[in-house]
């Protein structure tokens, strides 16, 4: 048995523990969705880099910046951005201590906004699931020799296993440790790499010179179609605003955020970094098309086996914070939002975590599903980034920033940007439509998918703005509490 397969088996063996521990400790539904919320600030840190960080940075991110170096970071930078937006926010989350994303948005439109909302988290996050069992199959097929096919299954049976043994007990706990081999795993990997190779020289002499440069060959265009997708979906990213909701209390909230900000810059370069440094390591990756397996490529033959070890591990850690997070999201939603809130009322509270339990089950299935509609994984993320981030974000910052919205208006912005999502994929997707793109704008039909966030956002915020001013001013018991 390799030592590669043993550290592979350790890892989902302690995780089984803590998730199995934890279980005996879920009473009701707090402890299951919010983790009776007395999560403190360096829990909460630990969980907010981990769920962050997950296969769209590993797989997508990393095999962008092989093929285009630094200005991958372009995706990072989005989220930097909107987690300073998110300062702002942390608290007065917080102070709301509801269960949900949608619970925000009744209390701020109405039960339509809702059932709507509950649509885009839904699809967004089962989506991002998705890509999270694609990544862990890749691990095991580099470590194993399991067949993606097969490996798909197996990390989608772990991960439901995972997630519905105890729900966000076990998803922060287990997020403490994800969080510390993530990033100790990535800051030791990217200087073994680097002298190993040779050092600068080496690498600049065998680097094109636009994978060193801040746009990498594109325009503003570009960066900002590969910017938006990430600053949008992180603003309206719902297993965020449900750990907020776990959080101890307001103060507790806004200073994760602190640690979360410092975190996340440190693993989103240092992930690109090894990306752009495997383009010199493994050209073959890119003549093969398998650009987005760098990461895994590095760990078994790029770095000495215990730093491999470690790298395979923050690898798995990556995968798993992420889909269980994004897994338990629309799972709860389904149950709290759908379920609890117009068919099953009265409910008890072992009924409702059983149905818990039981929508993460399908939903894992379902995200199985989407996963063999997509490409790459890159287009993937950037699809489910762009559901959430034009369905969800323009109404959730309205909430809190606008005074002046209304429930017309933020119940309109919702279905527009559902509607802009799946209008732009099929029309980016129709090959007249991107031989037109790449004959006039030079964007390969490929990279399309990319600027779908472009008409979905301006459809949706248009909408908001236009149908709130053309109607009344929302009375102040709409908006008092959001402005706390």
């Amino acid at each position: 048995m390799s030592v590669y397969l043993i550290t592979v088996i350790a890892y989902l063996v302690v995780m089984v523990g803590i998730s199995v521990f934890k279980s005996l400790r879920v009473k009701d539904q707090k402890d299951f969705m919010v983790g009776g919320r007395q999560v403190s600030t360096f829990l909460m840190v630990t969980t907010l880099i981990a769920t962050w960080t997950g296969a769209g940075s590993l797989i997508g991110g990393a095999g962008l910046a092989y093929r285009q170096g630094f200005s991958e970071l372009w995706m990072s930078v989005g989220a930097w951005a909107a987690i300073l937006v998110i300062y702002k926010l942390a608290g007065r989350v917080r102070h709301i201590a509801e269960y949900t994303l949608p619970d925000i948005l009744e209390k701020r439109y109405n039960s339509v906004a809702r059932i709507f909302g509950s649509i885009a988290l839904i699809i967004g996050c089962t989506t991002i699931v998705g890509y999270q069992f694609k990544g862990g199959a890749l691990v095991l097929e580099l470590v194993t020799g399991i067949p993606w096919d097969k490996g798909v299954f197996i990390m989608a049976a772990a991960v439901i296993i995972l997630t519905s043994l105890a729900g966000m007990k076990s998803v922060v706990s287990l997020d403490l440790l994800n969080g510390i081999l993530i990033l100790v795993a990535l800051v030791v990997a990217l200087p073994l790499l680097y002298y190993g190779m040779g050092g600068y020289e080496v690498i600049k002499t065998n680097l094109p010179p636009e994978h060193l440069s801040l746009l990498g060959g594109h325009n503003f265009v570009w960066a900002a179609a590969v910017f938006f997708p990430v600053f949008f979906l992180l603003l309206g990213e719902p297993s965020m605003y449900q750990k907020f909701f776990s959080c101890k209390d307001e103060r507790s909230a806004r200073r994760s955020v602190i640690g979360w900000i410092i975190g996340i810059i440190i693993v989103d370069v240092t992930i690109c970094s090894l990306g752009v440094l495997g383009r010199v390591k493994f050209p073959m990756l890119g003549e093969a098309g398998h650009t987005e397996r760098v990461i895994f490529d590095i760990a078994k033959f790029g770095l000495p086996t215990w730093a491999g070890c470690l790298l395979f591990g923050g690898a798995l850690a990556i995968v798993f914070s992420t889909a269980n997070s994004f897994l338990l999201a629309p799972a709860t939603n389904l149950t709290h939002d759908i379920f609890q809130r117009f068919i099953f009322k009265n409910t008890s509270q072992k009924t409702i975590l059983i149905m818990n339990r039981l929508m993460i089950v399908f939903l894992g299935i379902l995200a199985y599903v989407l996963l063999t509609r997509f490409r790459n994984v890159l287009t993937m993320a950037l699809t489910a980034y762009t559901m959430i981030g034009a369905g969800l974000t323009p109404a959730i910052l309205a909430a809190f920033f606008w005074k002046r919205v209304t429930v017309a208006g933020g119940i309109s912005s919702i279905i527009g940007g559902i509607t802009g999502t799946v209008l732009a994929k099929i029309i980016f997707d129709l090959p007249n439509v991107q031989s037109y793109f790449s004959a006039n704008y030079g964007i390969p039909g490929e990279e399309l998918g990319e600027y779908i966030i472009i008409p979905a956002f301006f459809l949706a915020a248009g909408l908001l703005i236009i149908v709130s001013l053309l109607g009344e001013k929302p009375h102040e018991d709409k908006w008092k509490m959001f402005f706390s």
